[in-house]
């Protein structure tokens, strides 16, 4: 990736320019909101009946000084943390853009091609290409498995907290917990999805649009290879573990999310109606 951005040309430049523009404010809010969510747990005992962020407990006396800083200290020191290595998963996805990122000069290099030699060179760098995504995607997969698994099942918990009538206080903290679950996931599913439409529907149409019925036999076969490889697009997913990476399966994510914060507010109106019923009862008796 450094020797791509060293050799990039201007007009080079000026596409990758563009992913950078669009990219900055999503994993720029994201960093500031998964650190932001860090001070909210580090600043819970403010406003929580709670002496530490969390509520580990020791086997030992935990309240005379100076040990009872020392523990506050670490949890916020741990916390800091967690919070920098959910930010690691933003080098991933760059990982995942800058291969999207090359898959879109090589589509407007095939767009240009005039003769078979520069078709050639194409095919070659299409190649050397597609054994560098399969490169990222073996890198990204480890990371996006721990990432989503972690994700899925703080946004479990989170939903259960929901459902289980927990004070106030503990729900706005799980608020910001569920907005850095779900843009941990959407960093992941974002570059993959457009990975696997570069990489797949876009190469084939450039292909296609080449006027390869106004071109010599051997410059067709050529195109045929390049369109036979891009029909199997690169995704990101692990056979029988983890799916494909996609806004599908975001968007899977969501809905499940959505469904436990209705279970919460169908449990509640549950709660009142019971509650109304009883009222009514009680006071026809009376």
């Amino acid at each position: 990736m450094e020797n791509f951005c060293q050799l990039l040309k201007p007009h080079e430049e000026a596409i990758v320019q563009q992913y950078i523009d669009k990219c900055v404010y999503f994993y720029g809010g994201s960093m500031f909101w998964i650190y932001l969510s860090a001070v909210v747990v580090i600043t819970g005992p403010v406003t929580l009946d709670q002496p530490f962020p969390t509520n580990a407990e020791y086997p030992f006396v935990i309240y005379r000084q100076p040990l009872k800083s020392i523990i506050f200290v670490h949890q916020s020191i741990v916390c800091i943390q967690a919070a920098a290595q959910l930010c690691m998963n933003i080098f991933m996805a760059l990982l995942l853009w800058t291969t999207s990122a090359r898959f879109e000069l090589l589509v407007k290099e095939l767009r240009t091609v005039t003769n078979v030699h520069d078709l050639i060179q194409c095919i070659r760098q299409h190649q050397r290409l597609l054994q560098y995504a399969q490169e990222v995607v073996g890198i990204v997969r480890p990371f996006a498995l721990t990432t989503i698994s972690l994700s899925t099942f703080a946004l479990i918990i989170i939903g259960l907290i929901f459902i289980t009538g927990q004070p106030i206080s503990i729900k706005i903290q799980c608020v910001g917990l569920t907005f850095s679950g779900l843009s941990e996931v959407f960093m992941y599913t974002w570059p993959a999805e457009h990975l696997i439409h570069i990489s797949g529907e876009i190469m084939r149409q450039a292909a296609f649009d080449m006027q390869w019925y106004k071109q010599p036999v051997a410059l067709r076969k050529y195109l045929q290879m390049i369109m036979l490889r891009v029909q199997n697009p690169i995704i990101v997913a692990i056979p029988c573990v983890m799916p494909a990476l996609s806004l599908n399966y975001y968007a899977s994510v969501r809905k499940e999310f959505k469904y436990c914060f209705d279970s919460d507010q169908a449990h509640q109106s549950f709660g009142q109606i019971i509650l109304h019923n009883s009222i009514r009862k009680t006071s026809y008796f009376i």
